[in-house]
C-alpha cells in the first residue's frame, strides 16, 4: 500500500547547519537529520526516507532500503 507523506520537515533549518551529525546506527533517521541537516542529502544518495521512516534506526533505515550501512556510517561521519 503507497504511503502519502506529510511532513512539513525544516530540517535545513539555518540553526542547525553548524551541528555534525553523530553517525550511530542506533540513533533515528528523524535525530540525526535534525541534528545535522547536511545529513539529508546523504541519506536520500543512499535512499533513505527522513520523513515516513525518521522513526527507524539508522541500521533499520539501511536494511530497509538496502543500503550499505557502513558505507553510510562513513559518508555521515565525513558530512
Amino acid at each position: 500500500m503507497a504511503r502519502i507523506c506529510s511532513c512539513r520537515s525544516n530540517a535545513t533549518d539555518g540553526d542547525n547547519m553548524a551541528r555534525p551529525a553523530r553517525a550511530d546506527a542506533s540513533r533515528t533517521v528523524g535525530e540525526i537529520v535534525a541534528d545535522s541537516p547536511g545529513a539529508l542529502a546523504i541519506m536520500q544518495r543512499f535512499g533513505l526516507n527522513h520523513c515516513c521512516g525518521g522513526g527507524l534506526t539508522l541500521a533499520e533505515a539501511a536494511a530497509s532500503a538496502g543500503a550499505d550501512l557502513d558505507a553510510l556510517l562513513a559518508a555521515l561521519s565525513d558530512a
